[in-house]
């Protein structure tokens, strides 16, 4: 009776485990899969992030050079009422023919 037993739970545990392998493998090919699609968005996101930084930081070092430059030569630029940036002892100066200085 005991090895009536013992084979019955052997030949359960073998058949459970037949099975089992090939379902764990489908599991692992889907996680797999998610994983791949959330690195690639990571990735997407990270390059757009430094997209941003590069535009911030070339923006902010053509306004550095502009100020450098107005130091030096002495000028003020001002933006006047026509959108454009123009140079001159003063604000008033620099937009006097260009419609004011921008409010």
């Amino acid at each position: 009776m005991k090895r009536l037993i013992a084979r019955s739970l052997i030949c359960l545990l073998f058949a459970g485990a037949a099975a089992y392998p090939a379902a764990a493998q489908t599991g692992a090919k889907d996680e797999a899969k998610k994983a791949g699609e959330q690195t690639k968005e990571a990735g997407q996101d990270a390059g757009s992030a430094a997209k941003h930084a590069g535009k911030a930081t070339a923006k902010a070092t053509k306004k550095g050079a502009k100020r450098a430059k107005a130091a030096v030569i002495g000028d003020v630029i001002a933006v006047c009422a026509d959108g454009k940036e123009h140079g001159g002892n003063n604000p008033a100066d620099a937009c006097k023919e260009h419609g004011g200085v921008k409010k």
